[in-house]
């Protein structure tokens, strides 16, 4: 995990960012609908969560204000000439932050050094650390390699969203097998589950692939909770939303993303970092 020292009356602590990115081999497994009720339930829950769209399409925006699409954000970081707390967008939660994908067709033309991007992802860490930042949500494009190999390296942890489909019980492995290579590399990134998306309850062929990957992987390889598809997920897309805020008072489906982000905070050591925190707190009292 990326560690700064930070200043409090006096007494010198370290402050850490863990920073999340969401990976697939392909689109459309619910990989943004993921980030963007994640991040909110994070939030909800009293981290300090900035939500990053690294995916050139910017599906993040889209799903949540067209108008974002217009704005600068990540790519025009990279290109170093942003500033960026500038970039950051915020939100009627507090708690809640946005980084849209920003120009990648203008930044692209400007031209970056792939050589250079770790770096700018490390600065990228380093400015939300700084900002109060506890949790960087980073929605990818399909694939791993390209910017989104870059980005799932320079982080701790990486969430595999995976279509409850039968493909899924041949390209998970590939998967695991990539992020080996990774850390093999010098990457430190640690998976943090495999997620089950899209989960048919009243299909066979779903039900078959849920229980087959259940019984092929480690259990503390998977996610307890998994994604049912629902219409409600594209309703919330097309209000512009969180799944939560689609009516007055939450839908059901909306607890699931809570209890996604309970499994987080244990699997990722958020915990322990809170209770460090409130440890040190104390020491002033």
């Amino acid at each position: 995990m990326k560690k700064a020292a930070a200043f409090s009356l006096g007494c010198v602590y370290l402050r850490t960012v863990i920073a999340i990115a969401t990976a697939s081999q392909k689109g459309g497994v619910g990989k943004t609908t993921l980030c963007i009720n994640l991040a909110y339930s994070l939030a909800r829950r009293g981290w300090n969560t900035l939500l990053v769209d690294t995916d050139p399409q910017g599906g993040v925006g889209l799903s949540l204000a067209r108008s974002t699409k217009a704005k600068q954000g990540f790519y025009d970081f990279l290109t170093g000439e942003k500033n960026f707390n500038k970039l950051v967008l915020s939100t009627r939660l507090p708690e809640l932050q946005i980084l849209p994908a920003g120009q990648y067709d203008a930044c692209a033309r400007q031209g970056w050094s792939p050589a250079e991007v770790p770096a700018r992802l490390a600065d990228l860490l380093r400015a939300a650390e700084l900002r109060g930042v506890d949790c960087l949500i980073i929605d990818t494009a399909a694939g791993l390699n390209g910017m989104s190999e870059s980005v799932v390296k320079a982080c701790d942890y990486v969430i595999l969203p995976q279509q409850a489909e039968p493909l899924a019980v041949r390209s998970v492995p590939h998967m695991l097998e990539t992020l080996s290579r990774f850390r093999a590399e010098g990457a430190g990134v640690k998976v943090a589950g495999i997620l089950l998306t899209m989960v048919m309850g009243e299909n066979q062929i779903s039900q078959k692939v849920v229980a087959e990957l259940r019984a092929l992987l480690p259990a503390d390889l998977m996610f307890e909770q998994s994604i049912p598809r629902m219409g409600s997920f594209l309703e919330a897309s097309a209000m512009g939303v969180p799944v939560a805020l689609i009516k007055r008072n939450p839908p059901p489906e909306a607890l699931i993303f809570d209890q996604i982000a309970a499994e987080i905070e244990q699997r990722t050591g958020l915990l322990q970092e809170r209770e460090a925190s409130d440890n040190h707190a104390s020491l002033l009292d």
